[in-house]
This record gives structure tokens, C-alpha cells and sequence, in this order.
């Protein structure tokens, strides 16, 4: 079964595409009349451009939900991470939407507590931007939601405690999630050479995907990190 994740990215592709098709079909001309030729205005595909994000934070017991509702806790008791990641755009303003679309990969550095040892994880995923609010014009703001798979060297020590509590199973391979709002740094900083930059807070989800999924152990749970980040484009 497909992540309630990977469902939300095809449901957006799927919506974008319906509308396009319709309007074309309200378009259509009559007899004797030039055929409407549809030009995207603002598409682009497989632009020629490299972006690096460097993120760090803490985990937390928060779930998701409660995290995206406004609950955000930072203890930095809690084990933490750093990461890197880079991606490449597949399309901007698709169907001429404000919605982007990239591929990301990321290493990660995961630091333990106490006697434990640290680690190496990394993520593969797909993300969408959307874009388009209405103070943009004072500051340019950016939402995100990515999808993806997230591998570990150990399974987090929060992943360990919070599933055995419960008695199931844990995986080092699990589905991710990055949840993501930003504000472009030129706009809050109002230095020119931070335009192609954004400042934000990113959610860095694992998960099992409620035992839905084989390949991930049928694990129910997983963790989550409250990160903040910096994103530059090359």
C-alpha cells in the first residue's frame, strides 16, 4: 500500500492535471475557427539549478499532528541530528500553479544520549513547494511537504523506547516525511546576496505507515525531529 503521503503528492498531480485537461475542453474552438494553441507561461521543467540545505534540531515526543497544530517543543536533552541535503528541480510552477516540485537526497548525523553511540542516516524524497500567499509581497513564504524512504545505521534511541513501551516491532529502514514552512532570507534580512536563500522550521518525520507497508517491518510509530534550517540555490 501507498503512504498517506505519496497519496497527497498524486492527488495534487492528479487535481492539477484534471483542471488543465477541462479548461482545454472548455476551450475548444468551433467550426471554421483557428485552434487555441495552450501556452504555459511560468512551466519549466529539469530547470538547470542545484539546492543544499543544511538542517539541525532535536527529537521529540510530540506526534506529527500535535507538531503541524502549533506544538513545537525544543529540549535539547532530547537526541538530535544534523543534516545535508541536495536536490535538483523536476518542475517549476507546474500547470502553471504555484507549486514546485524537487528531488532531495540527504546524510544525516545522529547524535545519541548518554552511553549511546552516534550514527549515519540518510533520506531519498520528493518535495513540493507551494508558493503563492497573500503577503508575498512583503515577505515571499514557501510551504513543503516531501515523501520519501529513510535509512539508519541503528534504529534512534526515541524509536527504541517509544515502540518497546508498546511492545512492536522497530526498522531501520522506514517512509519520510519533511514538513516544511520558510520565509526567503533576503526579505527578513534585507542583505541582497541571501535571494536565492530561505530560513525555516522543518518536521523530520519516521515512520511505518501504521504497519501498512511490508518493507518497513510493519512497524506502528516512529520519530520525530523539530529542525531549523537554511536552503541556498546554485
Amino acid at each position: 500500500m501507498k503512504s498517506c503521503g505519496t497519496w497527497l503528492l498524486l492527488l495534487i498531480l492528479g487535481f492539477c492535471s484534471f483542471s488543465a485537461v477541462h479548461a482545454e475542453e472548455d476551450a475548444e474552438p468551433g467550426a471554421g475557427e483557428v485552434p487555441l494553441v495552450h501556452v504555459r507561461e511560468h512551466e519549466t521543467w529539469f530547470r538547470d539549478a542545484w539546492m543544499v540545505r543544511l538542517n539541525g534540531g532535536y527529537s521529540t515526543d510530540e506526534n506529527l499532528g500535535s507538531i503541524t497544530g502549533g506544538k513545537v517543543r525544543v529540549d535539547n536533552t532530547y537526541s538530535g541530528l544534523i543534516g545535508l541535503s541536495v536536490g535538483r528541480p523536476i518542475v517549476d510552477d507546474f500547470r502553471d500553479w504555484p507549486i514546485d516540485f524537487i528531488w532531495k537526497a540527504q546524510i544525516i548525523r545522529y547524535f545519541e544520549r548518554g552511553d549511546r553511540d552516534d550514527f549515519w542516516g540518510g533520506t531519498v524524497s520528493i518535495k513540493a513547494y507551494w508558493k503563492q500567499f497573500p503577503w508575498n509581497k512583503v515577505v515571499r513564504t514557501r510551504v513543503g511537504f516531501a515523501e520519501g524512504v529513510s535509512y539508519v545505521e541503528h534504529v534512534p534511541s526515541i524509536e527504541k523506547e517509544h515502540l518497546k513501551s508498546k511492545d512492536r516491532n522497530t526498522s531501520r529502514l522506514l517512509n519520510y516525511l519533511d514538513v516544511s514552512v520558510d520565509v526567503n532570507a533576503r526579505d527578513v534580512t534585507r542583505v541582497k546576496k541571501m535571494e536565492s536563500c530561505w530560513l525555516g522550521f522543518a518536521i523530520s518525520h519516521r515512520s511505518g505507515v501504521f504497519e501498512s507497508v511490508d518493507i518497513f517491518g510493519e512497524v506502528r510509530g516512529g520519530s520525530n525531529y523539530n529542525t531549523g534550517y537554511l536552503e541556498c540555490q546554485f
